[in-house]
């Protein structure tokens, strides 16, 4: 039997609640009882596919989630009532509530929209609200807060509620006043991939931890943006990640296939009733292929068979009231990792080993730590169905004391919630896709294509294409050979301003046309041609 891992576990004094898949659970935290639970609610209720955002109110009374299905739900935790269900304009990534219950909602299109608790009357379900921007549309009249350029990965409101940091694909992350999200502050800038962890320690408040697909957690001065110091993490987490992304590589097409010139509009795509066909047919065998538990690969990319280790920084917690320790996690480690901000020097990076993949962790306070678990993943990349032992529990508890993370005594809510797993089968599992960020996150480049760039500089230009237009021995035609031309000077040109010597000669500014197959194609620098 198959069954959901957690995926998200909010734990209170009375009230604990822990989020499988599609589903909502209550559980009573003392004793570990199921109060209610979204498997018995109406099928409208549940979300259609996997809850990927959720929070909790600060008062502990509220929970917002949202998923695939582009819906922000509001429930009411006491009884698991569902308030409200409101429709967003993209697909959101990250959600928070603000100090007066307002909840905030972060999308794929870089915006943050403020959302009330409770809906107004004259809020329509199905009408736009139309903002100063198109693009901004609402369905469901979202204040519009701040945007950004590139998708946004996570936020985080400071502890006076005065200031919203966001942070996004592209290596940025921005500290706005709020509500007031078109002041800007000041900038984090450093970074030199994405950005997808970000915390502030209660016990350093003037301090930003940010972490992401760099091998380093960078501390700054987030009111000044200014970098305090750099962490080094990967070498301390790479021996401990199990999930690896496929290695993926652009197909070498070119680009003016499929395309029908016209004259006077631009051209069009041939077959694209085809291609969306064969798209529904692939898509429908990648429901029913069990071998891998990654996504499959975006249009024009192939994988290799390889795979490769991707580095993203999940979450980032602290310990406020014992030791400055700061503790984070990766996806698809098998340990958890923490760290001192009092070492003067070099930090130590130590860890705690839990020998499966961790999904995610709730700190509180007193030091106790609750890590979910992807105790079915099998060492293959699929899943095994639940067995026996401590090695199935889809929940690990250890406690802090001063100097590591212990093993605790099962407390009956972790004893609960290892025994009542809600069933799934293999193709829930694998639209869950938990190590989605493994593939979205990092900006995949044209492998093929710099590989044969760096091919070009050790061969000659005027003996790579033939003069009849058509392929060398290498493979290259004249058109390809424009291209990775030009893309080599584009590299060169990078080098100079890095300062590196220009030890080439320049590409001539004037362009030339080459006629090949499908129409003409812009070669630039080629001479004689």
């Amino acid at each position: 039997m198959f069954r959901y891992p957690y995926t998200r576990l909010f734990r209170q004094s009375e009230h604990s609640i822990v989020i499988a898949g599609p589903h909502i659970q209550v559980l009573d935290t003392n004793t570990g009882d199921v109060l209610h639970s979204t498997v018995k609610c109406k099928e409208d209720q549940i979300a259609s596919g996997p809850i990927r955002c959720a929070a909790l109110s600060d008062c502990g009374k509220y929970l917002a989630t949202s998923g695939d299905d582009k819906k922000l739900k509001t429930w009411q935790v006491d009884d698991l009532k569902l308030l409200s269900s409101r429709g967003l304009p993209k697909k959101p990534t990250y959600i928070n509530f603000a100090d007066n219950n307002d909840i905030l909602v972060a999308d794929k299109f870089g915006d943050i929209f403020c959302y009330q608790l409770h809906p107004n009357s004259n809020e329509s379900s199905s009408g736009y609200t139309r903002d100063t921007l198109p693009s901004h549309e609402n369905p469901s009249g979202g204040e519009l807060i701040l945007g950004h350029a590139s998708l946004l990965t996570t936020f985080l409101m400071t502890a006076d509620g005065q200031y919203i940091v966001t942070a996004d694909r592209d290596e940025h992350i921005r500290v706005s006043w709020y509500p007031q999200g078109y002041t800007i502050e000041s900038y984090c800038l450093g970074h030199q991939k994405y950005v997808s962890a970000i915390h502030i320690p209660s016990f350093s408040p003037g301090t930003l931890i940010s972490g992401g697909g760099d091998s380093v957690l960078r501390l700054w001065d987030w009111m000044s943006g200014k970098l305090l110091r750099n962490i080094d993490v990967f070498s301390a987490v790479q021996p401990f990640i199990a999930v690896k992304a496929p290695k993926k590589k652009r197909e070498w097409k070119d680009e003016d296939e499929d395309i029908e010139p016209t004259e006077g509009k631009r051209g069009r795509r041939k077959n694209k009733g085809k291609r969306k066909e064969k798209r529904s047919a692939d898509d429908g065998d990648a429901e029913e292929s069990q071998d891998s538990a990654m996504p499959e690969g975006r249009p024009g990319e192939i994988s290799t068979g390889e795979s490769e280790v991707v580095f993203v920084v999940h979450r980032v917690a602290s310990i406020p009231s014992l030791a400055p320790r700061i503790v984070f996690s990766v996806v698809g480690a098998t340990a958890l990792f923490w760290f001192s901000m009092d070492d003067n020097y070099e930090a130590c990076i130590r860890h705690e080993p839990f020998y499966k993949p961790i999904i995610d962790f709730t700190l509180e306070d007193d030091g106790t730590v609750w890590v979910l678990l992807d105790a079915d993943r099998s060492s293959q990349g699929g899943w095994s169905s639940k067995g026996e032992g401590d090695d199935s529990n889809l929940i690990e508890v250890r406690r802090w004391t001063p100097d590591n993370f212990t093993a605790s005594h099962p407390l009956p809510l972790a004893l609960a919630l290892n025994s009542c797993t809600l069933p799934a089968t293999q193709a829930d599992l694998k639209v869950l896709d938990l190590y989605s960020d493994l593939v979205a996150l990092p900006k995949h480049f044209e492998v093929v294509t710099e590989d044969r760039t760096q091919d070009l500089s050790e061969m000659g230009v005027d003996d790579a294409a033939p003069a009849d237009g058509g392929s060398n021995d290498g493979g290259i035609t004249k058109r390809e050979l424009g291209r990775l031309k030009h893309k080599q000077a584009l590299w060169r040109l990078q080098e100079v301003g890095r300062g590196a010597s220009p030890d080439f000669e320049r590409l001539p500014t004037d362009s030339k046309r080459v006629k090949s197959g499908g129409g003409d194609t812009l070669a630039l620098g080629m001479d004689g041609t």
